[in-house]
């Protein structure tokens, strides 16, 4: 069977910690070699909801696209996920590459757009994978990120271990007082 190199971007706005953890694990069944970039909070694009917990998670899979999109959308169900409209989201999970697909392929768009548009993507994407290219744009994620630095502000959340991926000690910066809420929700 072949192989197949994928990013997905995670989010959750409800139960957080717990979400996102599990989801980890979930992913394990069928993605080998999952590397995860820092977790970061940003606030919502949609002013109707709560802050998001973001990461970005690389590996390989011996399933198609389809069956990849098919399975994780029954992640996103078993976690509660009932729509787009939802206000609180419990799980978001969202492919952002598989291989080098440009174009509409099961209709998804690839490389998925809200890579350069969301901060919570780019970012998490460009620690992960900084000399990965774009597929369409030719441009590392690295560079993207020194050229757009999209918004919404990201906050560094201290994850259940305390360690980032990269084994450095997360400490979470005040860009804002949503950093000043999640510095101080991890000091309880």
């Amino acid at each position: 069977m072949p192989v197949h190199h994928v990013y997905l971007g995670l989010g959750s706005n409800v139960e957080q910690e717990i979400h996102i953890e599990m989801a980890l694990e979930m992913l394990e069944e069928h993605i080998t070699c999952i590397r995860r970039s820092p977790v970061y909070e940003s606030v919502s694009t949609d002013p109707r909801q709560g802050p998001f917990y973001n990461l970005v998670v690389g590996g390989s899979t011996e399933l198609s696209l389809a069956e990849l999109h098919d399975w994780i959308k029954d992640i996103e169900l078993l976690h509660g996920r009932t729509g787009s409209t939802q206000r609180f989201i419990p799980l978001d999970i969202d492919i952002l590459l598989f291989d080098d697909l440009m174009g509409t392929h099961e209709g998804m768009e690839l490389p998925r757009a809200e890579i350069i548009d969301r901060a919570f993507v780019l970012y998490p994407l460009q620690q992960l994978a900084p000399h990965l290219t774009h597929p369409s744009l030719g441009i590392s994620f690295s560079e993207l990120w020194r050229q757009l630095r999209p918004g919404p502000l990201l906050s560094p959340v201290r994850y259940p271990f305390g360690i980032s991926s990269f084994g450095l000690q997360l400490k979470p910066k005040k860009f804002n007082a949503l950093a000043i809420r999640a510095s101080s929700r991890l000091t309880r």
